[in-house]
């Protein structure tokens, strides 16, 4: 008798599906069946870009207070009695639409706030913002920031600035006896550009930065992370100066 050849093969079940599949035609892969990738033009087309121009009249004394969260500021003293905003905002458009750019006046003194809510949002409640301001160049400066980078050219007053990983940088031709500079930043490094004849008693304050400067110095007190010293014999105006790991650099 004859058997049949099937009788006397072991078939694996996974060889045999394996078989048939392999027999199978594909099927076309159509156009509708592919995702297609998004461009970049179509990622950069979430962000929009919001330009803001204003100015203000301020008499020589007065008080502008910013604050701004990431982007740059950039603050140039001039002649003149007017303040300039120009300020570009990037975000999209839902955010921008929510958090507004404020800037109000009362008396001598303006007030900038990059970030006002218009609504509540539990996340991505900032707008990165540019801000290039003309100011007077006796101007009193109250900035505060998180990331921004900080630059202030040929304001002669008063500056309060607070930031977290800012690079904070100042530079002045002219400096006048009795002026203060107030610098507190926690990871950014700060640079002071002064004339020659600056004069000031400084107060230095930092974990692990370091200090060094073009002027004279004489220190009054030291320990490990901190000194007082004079400026140039001393004056009466105050360096105050205060990191965590920023570095602090007095140039002319």
């Amino acid at each position: 008798m004859t058997r049949s050849i099937w009788t006397n093969l072991k078939v694996c079940p996974y060889t045999l599906l394996l078989a048939l599949v392999l027999a199978s035609p594909l099927p076309a892969l159509s156009e509708a069946s592919v995702a297609p990738r998004p461009s970049r033009a179509e990622g950069a087309a979430q962000t929009n870009t919001e330009t803001v121009d204003r100015t203000l009249t301020l008499q020589p004394g007065g008080t502008l207070r910013l604050k701004t969260f990431s982007g740059r500021v950039r603050i140039t003293g001039g002649s003149g009695d007017q303040v300039v905003i120009h300020a570009v905002r990037r975000a999209r458009k839902d955010r921008l639409d929510d958090i507004k750019l404020e800037i109000t006046q009362s008396g001598s003194t303006i007030e900038v706030d990059a970030n006002h809510r218009i609504v509540e949002r539990r996340n991505d409640n900032v707008v990165e913002t540019d801000f290039e301001i003309q100011v007077p160049a006796r101007t009193r400066l109250d900035l505060k920031t998180f990331s921004a980078p900080v630059t202030v050219t040929g304001v002669n007053g008063n500056q309060d600035i607070d930031g977290f990983s800012s690079d904070i940088r100042i530079e002045a031709a002219e400096w006048a006896d009795g002026n203060n500079i107030d610098v507190n930043t926690f990871s950014g490094d700060v640079t002071l550009q002064l004339p020659a004849s600056a004069r000031g008693e400084i107060d230095f304050n930092s974990f692990s930065g370091h200090f060094n400067s073009d002027l004279p110095v004489t220190l009054t007190t030291s320990s490990r992370r901190n000194f007082r010293g004079s400026l140039n014999g001393g004056g009466a105006g105050d360096f105050r100066l205060k990191t965590f790991s920023g570095s602090v650099s007095i140039r002319r």
